[in-house]
């Protein structure tokens, strides 16, 4: 998810990049939404952001996952 001045950054193999056109946070809860009954991962070291998706569903795991 990019949003403000990252907007515009492509997408590579493998990963999705969404633009945001207002908050991120509630973009990518808006997608974990849609996307209900689908397996959902979202990366966020965010408390709330991490509540509110894992309220819908989704798995959530911190940013060391990935840059680990």
């Amino acid at each position: 998810m990019v949003e403000g001045a990252a907007r515009g950054v492509e997408s590579v193999p493998g990963v999705r990049v969404e633009s945001a056109p207002g908050s991120g946070d509630d973009r990518i809860v808006e997608l974990a939404a849609e996307s209900a009954g689908r397996r959902r991962l979202v990366v966020t070291a965010d408390r709330e952001l991490r509540r509110r998706v894992t309220e819908l569903g989704a798995e959530v795991t911190g940013p060391r996952t990935v840059l680990g």
